[in-house]
């Protein structure tokens, strides 16, 4: 329904309704200024990319494509891109800051259709694993997770976000969350044996 309603106030913008074009706004700058947020300090700059954000949003509104998938997917697109290229320059001049995945909600989610150790997770120290394994992840991987559990995308809206085929996502999620179930269970397994937590070494 949201997305059916995101892509009626689109089309009615294209063709120059301005009240068309404010409500959409209104229904996708919260989600959008959220997730730059969400990986962009200071605010400032949170509030500069969400800015332009909109300003490219404007600029290629004839360009949207809806079996690319929903406005927000395409706008959430546009966002990471912005994102990235922002830590590009960041990088450049020694200072950058990546999100950590929010781990909680991802073992909620995972517990929610698994009965393995993963979705098992119910102490603290299950959680601080999980989190310290998530981090070891390459960064690609790590920003599939946050779009996943944190932004609530589903896997073909991911894969648009990321400029990925379905099925890299798909092979790179099952591929992660085999390792993350195999280390997690050797260190809950060391845990319980008195042994240390974790490997000293990455």
């Amino acid at each position: 329904m949201r997305d059916r309603r995101h892509r009626l106030l689109l089309g009615l913008a294209r063709r120059g309704s301005e009240d068309a074009f404010r409500r959409l706004y209104g229904e996708l700058y919260g989600p959008v200024a959220g997730y730059v947020a969400a990986r962009t300090t200071p605010r400032e700059d949170a509030e500069d990319l969400t800015s332009d954000v909109f300003h490219r949003f404007v600029a290629r509104i004839d360009r949207y494509d809806p079996t690319s998938g929903s406005v927000l997917t395409w706008l959430l697109a546009m966002a990471h891109n912005a994102v990235v290229d922002h830590h590009r320059r960041r990088r450049a001049h020694g200072a950058a800051r990546e999100r950590t995945v929010p781990v909680d909600e991802m073992a909620d989610r995972l517990a929610a259709a698994s009965d393995d150790p993963l979705g098992r997770l119910t102490r603290d120290e299950d959680l601080r694993d999980l989190d310290r394994l998530v981090r070891r992840l390459p960064a690609e991987t790590r920003e599939m997770f946050n779009l996943r559990f944190g932004e609530g995308l589903n896997v073909r809206e991911v894969a648009t976000v990321l400029g990925l085929g379905e099925d890299a996502v798909k092979q790179r999620f099952a591929r992660a969350l085999r390792q993350i179930r195999s280390e997690l269970s050797t260190t809950r397994s060391r845990r319980e044996e008195g042994g240390p937590a974790c490997a000293t070494s990455d």
